[in-house]
């Protein structure tokens, strides 16, 4: 409540942006604890396609986009399996990668350029897999929530680590 009271108080944009990002990547994320993933370094590097492409094998998703000082929050689920994934070029020159089902039921677009690293690992809230996708000052972008049971903690994480660069 206190960050409330201060948040209305100073009214900025950029305190609320900040404060949304440091309580999404303190309170809505917990690495895990697998062996794998504390073996291993924590700076593997794949795409941000290859990440999605990835989660084609835990589905369904649950797909989390909270919209900073909006006061918003969007949640889809969508069988990842049935996704295409599609790099496209805006008139404006933003790339976009989209994740679609077939119905286009589910689409989401992520700005690639702008998706700079993920972090994955177990959600304490819910206790199955989590992807933070964030941007390069570690600003959740988007939050995929796999198939809670899946492998995935073991599979990708033990692969690539709770700490992922996303390349261009």
């Amino acid at each position: 409540l206190l960050w409330r009271w201060r948040l209305r108080l100073l009214g900025s944009e950029i305190m609320s942006r900040l404060l949304l990002a440091t309580l999404a990547t303190t309170v809505a994320f917990q690495p895990s604890a697998s062996r794998a993933a504390r073996g291993r370094a924590l700076a593997a590097t794949t795409t941000l396609q290859s990440l999605l492409e990835t989660m084609k094998d835990y589905g369904p998703v649950r797909a989390i986009c909270i919209l900073p000082g909006a006061g918003a929050i969007l949640e889809a689920s969508s069988d990842a399996s049935q996704w295409t994934l599609n790099e496209s070029t805006t008139p404006t020159g933003k790339r976009l990668l989209t994740a679609a089902a077939p119905d286009k039921g589910f689409e989401l677009h992520l700005d690639v350029d702008r998706a700079a690293r993920a972090a994955l690992g177990t959600s304490p809230k819910t206790g199955g897999p989590i992807c933070r996708i964030m941007d390069a000052e570690g600003a959740g972008l988007l939050t995929l929530l796999p198939r809670k049971g899946s492998s995935f903690v073991a599979d990708v994480v033990g692969e690539l680590g709770e700490e992922v660069t996303l390349s261009s």
